[in-house]
C-alpha cells in the first residue's frame, strides 16, 4: 500500500512511537491486518504529518523499530530489540527519525503512562487510557467502540431470531 494520506485520528495518542507503532491496522487479525508503513513514501508521509523529518534509515529498519516498540508495549516481548535498536541509533546518530521515535518509547517506557498502555479491543491498536478509572477498552470509543458494540447488539439479534425459529 503506497501513498496513504494520513490524518489526525492516526496520531490518537500523541506520542510519536504509540502512534507509530499503529500503522499496523487489525494486527494480528488474519486477512485483515494492513501495514501502511511498508513504504518509503508512507514512512515518509507520517513522519510529516507528525512534525518530524521524514527517515533516512531503510524501510527494513524502521520497520524493525516499529515491532520492536509494538512487542515492548503489547506484551512486554520487545524490550531487548528495544533497547539495542536505541543504543545502535544514539551511536550512529544518522537518523533524526528513528532517534525520535527511540527516544520516545523509551521515555514513555520508563514513566507512569507506560501501566497505561492498553490495546484496542476491537482495532488492535496501542493507546494511552488517560481515563480516571483506567477501563478504558478502545482506542477511539465513538469509532472502535461503536463497531464492537453494534456488532454484539446483531449477533444477540440474529440469536434471538434464531431461538424464536
Amino acid at each position: 500500500m503506497t501513498g496513504f494520506h494520513w490524518h489526525d485520528h492516526h496520531f490518537i495518542n500523541r506520542q510519536p512511537a504509540l502512534d507509530f507503532a499503529n500503522m499496523v491496522v487489525w494486527r494480528g487479525q488474519p486477512g485483515r491486518e494492513e501495514d501502511r508503513g511498508g513504504s518509503a513514501e508512507n514512512l515518509a508521509g507520517w513522519a510529516v504529518f507528525a512534525g518530524l523529518s521524514p527517515p533516512m534509515s531503510s524501510v527494513d529498519r524502521c520497520v524493525a523499530a516499529r515491532e520492536a516498540i509494538d512487542g515492548y508495549f503489547r506484551s512486554g516481548a520487545g524490550w531487548p530489540a528495544l533497547a539495542t535498536l536505541y543504543a545502535e541509533t544514539l551511536t550512529e546518530n544518522r537518523d533524526t527519525f528513528l532517534t525520535t521515535i527511540l527516544h520516545q518509547a523509551m521515555t514513555l517506557a520508563f514513566s507512569p503512562d507506560a501501566k497505561r498502555v492498553r490495546v484496542c479491543g476491537n482495532c488492535g491498536w496501542l493507546f494511552i487510557d488517560r481515563t480516571r478509572n483506567a477501563n478504558k477498552r478502545w482506542c477511539i470509543t465513538g469509532v472502535c467502540g461503536s463497531r464492537a458494540k453494534a456488532r454484539r447488539y446483531y449477533a444477540r439479534k440474529k440469536e434471538r431470531i434464531s431461538a424464536s425459529t
